[in-house]
């Protein structure tokens, strides 16, 4: 920490650092449906993290899953991380079965993939209160892409327009970012985002210039932020992995049961020769137990 420089940032600190939930607060999301005419709109300036500067971009991987029962939670992937997932193998074995009971359930696996930044609430018309505060963004992969588009801009962007690389995250050369958010087929759409031109952060509706004074004040600033270690990736808890393993069971389908069988067909079929029904249904039980020892084989911590 005391080798890094908050008021020289480069670039490089911001491009390929993904460090390792969705909890906490002081989480800003930017809801459509909370704006005139199903759009939000803000201005917002992208913050490093004074706390870990180098982490001032926190990407994770996430799963909200939700068995029968209505039993339900977020779960960081370890994915995020680099290791083995049980969620990730859960949903590439019902994926890949040749049931389509089984693909059906896949489709409640859906890993989605997060990022976490402090953010300056420039201007936001739909909750001014917020205005001067400091938030904990979250923002998909599409919007990343308007930040990398800044640090590393392409061929074709530097030729026809003269793009120059810049940091946004940068404190005195950086830039703010009008977030506007639409829907486009029920879904947040980020298209009409862009990001503005230069300038240096404001503390109580004040320019910093780049001198002692300012930086001081900046300082004392950035203490008012979430701490955005909160949204860092964790290793589940005890309590956690016992609750996604009950999950998983109940989207996998309990020890012993055959997809085959549990899905009804919609029109009657001739039934199968004796021999075949009892090969079909002995394939589909030990496939099932093997899914369920994988499970219990994790839960112990062997996977």
């Amino acid at each position: 920490m005391s080798e890094f420089d908050l008021f020289n940032l480069n670039i490089e600190d911001f491009q390929n650092n993904e460090p390792q939930q969705e909890r906490g607060p002081g989480l800003y999301k930017a809801n459509p449906t909370e704006g005139k005419d199903n759009v939000y709109r803000s201005v917002i300036r992208f913050l490093p993290n004074a706390k870990d500067p180098r982490n001032s971009i926190v990407k994770k991987f996430s799963y909200w899953l939700e068995d029968s029962q209505g039993n339900a939670g977020y779960f960081d992937c370890p994915s995020t991380v680099g290791e083995k997932s049980i969620i990730g193998d859960t949903y590439w074995k019902l994926a890949k079965s040749e049931s389509a009971f089984d693909q059906k359930q896949a489709e409640k696996i859906r890993r989605k993939e997060y990022y976490f930044s402090i953010v300056q609430i420039v201007k936001d018309p739909q909750r001014p209160e917020l205005e001067g505060t400091l938030q904990v963004f979250r923002f998909p992969k599409t919007l990343k892409k308007f930040i990398d588009a800044q640090t590393s801009p392409s061929i074709e962007d530097i030729e026809l327009s003269g793009a120059e690389p810049c940091n946004v995250f940068d404190l005195f050369e950086g830039k703010d970012f009008s977030l506007k958010v639409t829907l486009k087929g029920g879904y947040w759409n980020y298209d009409e985002c862009k990001f503005l031109g230069k300038s240096s952060v404001q503390v109580n509706g004040v320019a910093m210039e780049n001198n002692a004074e300012c930086k001081t004040q900046i300082m004392d600033y950035l203490k008012s932020a979430p701490d955005l270690q909160v949204y860092y990736y964790r290793a589940w808890s005890d309590d956690q992995r016992t609750k996604l393993h009950g999950i998983l069971q109940d989207i996998s389908g309990n020890p012993g049961t055959s997809y085959s069988n549990t899905a009804t067909p919609s029109t009657p079929k001739a039934e199968a020769p004796k021999a075949e029904a009892q090969k079909t249904e002995t394939k589909a039980n030990t496939e099932s137990s093997e899914n369920n020892e994988d499970l219990e084989s994790w839960l112990n911590g062997v996977g």
